[in-house]
C-alpha cells in the first residue's frame, strides 16, 4: 500500500514539475521577464488574502451558528406557545 501512495505522490510532482517547466518555456518564448521578486510579492499579497478571507469565514461561520441557535429556539417557542394555546383551547 505505501508504494502505491509514493508513487501516486512521485507521480504528482512529476504532473507539477512538467506544468512548471511548460508554463517558464511559455514565459521564456515570450520573452516576458522571469521575476521571481515579483512573484514572491504577489505569494505574499496572495497568503496574506486568504489569511484575511479565512478569518472572515470563521467569522460568518460563528453568526450563522448563532442565526441558527436563534431560529432553533424561535422554533421551540412557538411550538410551546401553539401546544399551550391548543391544550386550553375553548371549552364548550
Amino acid at each position: 500500500m505505501y508504494g502505491v501512495i509514493q508513487t501516486a505522490g512521485r507521480s504528482r510532482e512529476l504532473i507539477l514539475y512538467d506544468a512548471a517547466a511548460r508554463y517558464l518555456k511559455e514565459l521564456k518564448d515570450s520573452g516576458e521577464g522571469i521575476t521571481p521578486k515579483a512573484w514572491q510579492r504577489e505569494i505574499d499579497q496572495l497568503t496574506a488574502g486568504k489569511q484575511t478571507d479565512t478569518l472572515a469565514m470563521k467569522s460568518m461561520r460563528e453568526d450563522l451558528k448563532s442565526v441558527e441557535r436563534l431560529r432553533k429556539t424561535a422554533k421551540q417557542l412557538s411550538r410551546q406557545e401553539r401546544d399551550k394555546s391548543h391544550d386550553h383551547g375553548p371549552e364548550r
